[in-house]
C-alpha cells in the first residue's frame, strides 16, 4: 500500500494512502476519544466524539476521524477551540440520555464536562454506539442483533422482536458493549435452559467453532465453567473477537487443495494472518492432505519462547507418518492453541480457523513477509507444488490424487515426499 505523507498536529508523519486517519493519529501517540470505535470493526462514525480538524489547502472542516481516509498533504489538528466545543456538545448530550452510565460519565470528564444543560426526557442505559449490532453482524456472523425504529425511538433488539435461532449465546454483544446495557447472552442462556434437554444442551464453544462438540453439565453457568476460564485465559480476550468466523474468507480450489487468499504461506506450507499486532499461525491443506487425518498433534511453540523462522514450531502425525510444520514468522510466541492439542481433528475440520496452532508476536511482520507468499502468488504457488506433487506419486506407482491418497503412500515415499515439500523449502527465500 503506497505511503503518503501528512501533518499532524504540527508533527509531519507518513501513513497507508487511504487508511483511517484515527490510526495515524494514534500512530504518534496522540489520545482521541471515542465510544463507537473498535478495531476490527468497520469504522462507524456515530458518537462523533473522534472528530478532528483537516485542511486542504485553506478550507478548513470537521471529520469523523475513524472513518475519514488520509490523503497527501493533509494538515491535522486534534485539540483546537473548535474541536472542544463540538466535543462538549456531545458529551453533554449523551449525559442527557444516560446520566447514570459511569463509560458516558467517565468520557464526559475527559472533556470537562460533569453536567448537561439538556432535559433527560427517558435516561437509558443504552448510547447507541451499535458495538453490539456490528461485532454480532460483522465478526460473529449471526446477525441476531438489530436496530428497531427511527429517530429518537431506535432501539438496538432482535429482528421482528423475536428470539433469533441465530444467537449462539456467545457474549460478544456483551463483552463489548460499554455501559452494561446488553443481556442477550443471559437471555438466550435462560431460554436454552427452558426449552432445550439435557442431551440438546451444546457448549457454546461448540457453537462457536472452537470445540467439535460438548453437552453442557452446567446449566449454561459459564462464569463458572473451567472450559470458558481455559480458552479466554489461551485467547487473552473474547475468543470469538479472535477466530472472527464472520471475517472468514470462503477457500478457493487449487487443485484438489483448499486456499484461504487473505494471509500469508511459507513455502514449508504454514499460514500466517495478522489480527492486530499478533500473527496466528497454522498448517496449510497441501500439508493436511499430505500427512493425512491428523491423530496426534505435539507443540514445540510455547506461550513466552523466542521463535525463528524455520525453527520445529508443531508436529502431527497420523498412521505412522509425521510432519514437522516451521515457523512461517520470527518473533514470541504468546499462545497455543490447546483446543487442537486435546481434539486434533479440528485441524482436518478447519485447518484455516479453529485449527490453527498458535500466536506469535512478529519481530517485524511487514519485513518478513515479504519472504513469504502472498495472496497475488499462492494460487500458482500452490499449482506448482500440486503438479510436482503429481508426478512424484506418479513416479511411486500412485495414479491418482484423490481423496483419502494419504493412507496409500508408504512410510518410505512420504518421507521423501516431505524433504520435497517441507524440509527442502521451510528457509527457502
Amino acid at each position: 500500500m503506497t505511503e503518503v505523507r501528512l501533518t499532524i498536529d504540527g508533527r509531519e508523519t507518513t501513513a497507508p494512502h487511504r487508511s483511517p486517519l484515527l490510526d495515524a493519529i494514534r500512530g504518534l501517540g496522540i489520545d482521541v476519544p471515542t465510544l463507537c470505535h473498535m478495531d476490527g470493526l468497520e469504522p462507524y462514525g456515530v458518537c462523533r466524539m473522534c472528530i478532528v480538524e483537516v485542511k486542504r489547502g485553506r478550507r478548513t472542516r470537521l471529520v469523523t476521524s475513524c472513518n475519514f481516509p488520509v490523503e497527501q498533504g493533509l494538515e491535522v489538528f486534534t485539540d483546537t477551540e473548535r474541536i472542544r466545543q463540538h466535543r462538549r456538545i456531545l458529551a453533554e448530550l449523551m449525559l442527557a440520555r444516560c446520566p447514570d452510565v459511569p463509560k458516558v460519565r467517565e468520557l464526559a470528564a475527559s472533556v470537562g464536562v460533569t453536567t448537561s444543560r439538556f432535559h433527560t426526557m427517558a435516561a437509558s442505559d443504552c448510547v447507541m454506539c451499535g458495538l453490539c449490532v456490528r461485532v454480532c453482524d460483522e465478526i460473529v456472523g449471526a446477525s441476531a442483533l438489530s436496530f428497531v425504529g427511527r429517530g429518537n425511538v431506535r432501539i438496538v433488539g432482535t429482528p421482528w422482536s423475536v428470539d433469533p435461532e441465530s444467537c449462539i449465546a456467545c457474549g460478544a454483544c456483551v463483552y463489548v458493549c460499554p455501559t452494561g446495557a446488553m443481556h442477550m447472552e443471559e437471555k438466550t442462556t435462560e431460554r436454552w435452559r427452558r426449552e432445550l434437554g439435557s442431551d440438546k444442551r451444546m457448549c457454546r464453544y461448540a457453537r462457536m467453532g472452537l470445540i467439535s462438540y460438548k453437552i453442557c453439565p452446567n446449566d449454561f453457568r459459564c462464569a463458572e465453567c473451567e472450559v470458558d476460564q481455559r480458552i479466554f485465559e489461551e485467547f487473552g480476550t473474547h475468543p470469538i473477537l479472535a477466530i472472527a468466523p464472520g471475517l472468514r474468507q470462503t477457500p478457493i480450489k487449487v487443485g484438489p487443495f483448499d486456499v484461504v487468499e487473505d494471509r500469508f504461506y511459507s513455502r514449508g506450507h504454514a499460514w500466517a494472518t495478522m489480527t492486530g499486532d499478533h500473527a496466528r499461525v497454522g498448517m496449510d491443506d497441501f500439508a493436511r492432505q499430505l500427512v493425512g487425518p491428523i491423530g496426534k498433534v505435539i507443540m514445540h511453540a510455547m506461550p513466552g519462547h523466542t521463535i525463528r523462522a524455520g525453527d520445529a514450531a508443531a508436529t502431527v502425525t497420523s498412521d505412522g507418518h509425521s510432519l514437522t510444520l516451521r515457523a512461517p514468522v520470527s518473533g514470541t510466541v504468546t499462545h497455543v492453541n490447546g483446543a487442537v492439542v486435546d481434539d486434533p481433528a479440528l485441524l482436518d475440520e478447519d485447518c484455516y480457523g479453529r485449527g490453527w496452532l498458535f500466536t506469535i508476536q512478529p519481530d517485524d511482520f511487514y519485513l518478513q513477509s515479504r519472504r513469504l507468499v502472498g495472496r497475488e502468488q499462492v494460487k500458482a504457488w500452490i499449482d506448482e507444488q500440486w503438479q510436482r506433487l503429481a508426478h512424484a506419486l506418479e513416479a511411486m506407482g500412485h495414479s491418482e490424487l484423490t481423496p483419502g491418497f494419504a493412507h496409500r503412500i508408504s512410510h518410505a515415499d512420504f518421507v521423501e515426499l516431505s524433504k520435497e515439500h517441507f524440509e527442502s523449502e521451510a528457509t527457502s527465500p
